[in-house]
């Protein structure tokens, strides 16, 4: 990819955002790491705009396009309908799991993106978190104009924010956990001024302010042009013919075939109802979470030796690892994670496991977690894109449908002769089905918290804590939960339409890999064109 546009997009976007050199790490970059602008002020809003349709307007002027240049116009056109149209969020800026000053809670810690070695990352960072006064300014603003004009995060949301920054406050989880090459005092200084101060600010606004008038509805349907703009996302983030009608059906489908394969397992373990064997299994689930750590561990090796030669060209060095850690404070909204290594690879890929609540985990779920997660899921597919001849930007871009769908994909990839691993493959299979079904409920058929508490509680029979969690995921991040199944299937279905013409599956996997990071749609036309039809 020699493409000149591309290098040029990621140069103007820096000069916009320098933090995006945490991911890139470039050398002739770092005499701008001490910049952290306001992303959530108009001006930025303006400039990032600004600069897609500059880009925009050259790609229009150059004719015939390749398959990344469009690509590329399709972000493009889909970044800009999102900053001029999509004006709900204006005053929604932040939610649980978006938020700069939690993000630079992880960061200060030196668990974040930001890569701490010399004395000059240090200082560099406490001038960046000056600027965390205007962002809490702008965020508390916009919340502000929210209020007035009726535009509101779910109470639910809110009272989750609030408890967590109380619990980052408590436990003091901004601390550094290396030897700092600074004045103590300096250090401690500024992060109790820059990050300390502005989170008890916002809390105060959020607990005294907003919380009074948080919406006590969820979902973008209740906000004039809401409908329109879900039916855009789920085009944008599954496959554009992809309507929150067919979604529905299309989960209600699988979650159909996914309850007979459930009932088959069922009669084959011979326990009866088989949600309470499992929940009753009581040694199965763990009692310290060191022992998960030791068990991901083995399970990692089992998976690479035979999972991974069974269906992928190549070998996975130890250089190739990536680590596993337990999830902090800031990050108690999710259950399991992946969060990657830098453009260099200086810094490890990681798996990061909710263990707050060890009980809650069964032994024999970690193995399709670690398929997910690991090798041959995330860890896997984005250290092969981060080291292929492939544009940064395309390294940079997240294609949700692309990753998220391969990542349900591989876990269907392992060896499933225990029942119990079966049990959690299902148990997966089914959660992503009923995404499609909870996340079109709720932002376009008007489903309202207890109805999809109770549609989960019953198909599912999790835990209250991990629905809770699910549910304000959902009500926070539009569409995002509809690309699982969605990618699954696209994948699934390029696989069988390969073998049918003779294919190899690891040349399938390969292909796979060369064509990504991509949108699904461009995904499923170029192999379809390329290698099934050639």
């Amino acid at each position: 990819m020699d493409d000149p546009i591309f290098e040029e997009y990621i140069q103007s976007l820096h000069s916009i955002n320098p933090t995006i050199n945490d991911f890139f790490m470039r050398d002739e970059w770092m005499n701008k790491n001490h910049i952290q602008p306001n992303v959530y002020s108009e001006k930025y809003y303006r400039e990032m705009n600004n600069n897609n349709w500059k880009f925009l307007k050259k790609l229009n002027n150059k004719g015939k396009l390749s398959f990344y240049e469009d690509i590329f116009k399709s972000d493009l056109e889909s970044s800009i309908h999102l900053e001029e149209d999509y004006l709900i969020y204006y005053y929604m800026p932040i939610n649980i799991r978006s938020n700069k000053l939690i993000d630079y809670v992880g960061d200060c810690s030196g668990e974040g993106w930001y890569k701490f070695n010399i004395k000059k990352d240090y200082t560099d960072f406490l001038k960046r978190i000056q600027s965390l006064d205007d962002i809490t300014n702008e965020i508390i603003k916009k919340m502000k104009y929210g209020i007035r004009d009726k535009v509101t995060l779910y109470n639910g949301t809110v009272s989750k924010m609030i408890d967590n920054i109380n619990e980052i406050l408590k436990i003091k989880s901004y601390t550094h956990t290396k030897d700092i090459p600074i004045s103590k005092k300096t250090w401690d200084d500024g992060v109790e001024k820059y990050i300390v101060n502005n989170l008890k600010k916002l809390n105060s606004f959020l607990i005294d302010d907003y919380l009074q008038h948080a919406s006590k509805k969820c979902g973008l349907h209740q906000y004039k042009g809401g409908k329109k703009e879900y039916k855009f996302i789920c085009g944008m983030e599954t496959l554009p013919e992809l309507t929150p009608e067919k979604l529905f059906k299309c989960g209600m489908d699988e979650l159909k075939k996914i309850k007979k394969e459930k009932q088959k397992l069922e009669k084959k373990i011979g326990k009866g109802d088989i949600d309470k064997y499992i929940q009753n299994e009581k040694e199965d689930y763990y009692k310290d979470k060191k022992d998960i750590f030791i068990d991901i561990d083995k399970i990692k090796d089992e998976i690479i030796k035979n999972t991974y030669s069974n269906y992928f060209h190549g070998e996975i060095k130890k250089s190739d690892d990536y680590d596993v850690k337990s999830a902090r404070v800031e990050d108690k909204s999710h259950f399991a994670f992946y969060r990657s290594s830098d453009i260099k690879l200086n810094r490890k890929g990681t798996f990061y496991i909710n263990t707050f609540n060890p009980q809650n985990i069964n032994k024999h779920e970690l193995y399709v977690l670690t398929l997910h997660e690991g090798i041959p899921g995330h860890h896997y597919e984005i250290n092969y894109h981060i080291n292929r001849n492939v544009g940064d930007y395309f390294k940079h871009a997240p294609y949700d449908g692309y990753s998220e769908g391969w990542g349900l994909y591989c876990e269907g990839l392992g060896d499933y002769s225990s029942p119990k691993r079966e049990y959690f493959r299902l148990k997966y299979d089914m959660l992503r089905s009923i995404r499609l079904i909870i996340d079109t409920g709720i932002h376009y058929f008007g489903w309202e918290y207890d109805k999809c508490y109770h549609f989960m509680k019953d198909e599912l029979k999790s835990s209250d804590e991990a629905i809770h969690r699910a549910l304000l995921r959902y009500i926070d991040s539009p569409g995002q939960a509809l690309t699982y199944k969605i990618g699954q299937k696209t994948i699934l279905y390029l696989r069988d339409e390969y073998l049918n013409v003779g294919g190899d599956i690891k040349d399938f996997h390969e292909k796979i890999m060369r064509i990504g990071p991509c949108p699904l749609d461009a995904l499923l036309n170029y192999f379809i064109e390329y290698e099934i039809n050639k």
